[in-house]
């Protein structure tokens, strides 16, 4: 069994290249399941969108997951796992946590994924409040 690195078009004028040696998507060939990255709210100059504000950053997050799903050939409905990686706590109760179940709810409004939030002290961008690697199956 061979992978496929993801690299395309929607990828590219999304967010940033990968700043280490990584790749934003890897396709295990025979499988069809993408692997993807983890993401942060990085547009395609590599600046963060969104400093400050948890919600405008998870939903460009959801753009680069999109993208991502997209040039592999899927659509966000294949997303079976995300892993949600922030910088400060969040209750359910807590209006952060309302606005990123919205925004996930508007990119996969049905079928939900399995799904992961973890606390973490920070993330390599001291900007970044909130990143994403996420897992699809696709067809």
């Amino acid at each position: 069994m061979g992978k496929v690195v993801i690299d395309g078009e929607r990828i590219a004028g999304q967010t940033s290249k990968p700043i280490g040696p990584y790749s934003h998507g890897v396709v295990a060939s025979g499988s069809r399941l993408l692997f993807i990255a983890g993401q942060v709210a990085w547009d395609s100059d590599g600046q963060i969108v969104g400093k400050g504000d948890l919600g405008v950053q998870y939903r460009h997050i959801m753009e680069n997951v999109k993208a991502i799903v997209e040039d592999a050939g899927g659509t966000m409905a294949d997303i079976c796992k995300f892993v949600n990686y922030v910088t400060t706590g969040l209750e359910k109760e807590d209006a952060p946590y309302a606005d990123l179940s919205e925004v996930r709810r508007e990119f996969i409004p049905e079928d939900f994924p399995v799904s992961s939030l973890v606390i973490v002290s920070s993330l390599m961008d001291v900007d970044a409040m909130v990143e994403v690697d996420a897992i699809a199956m696709l067809d």
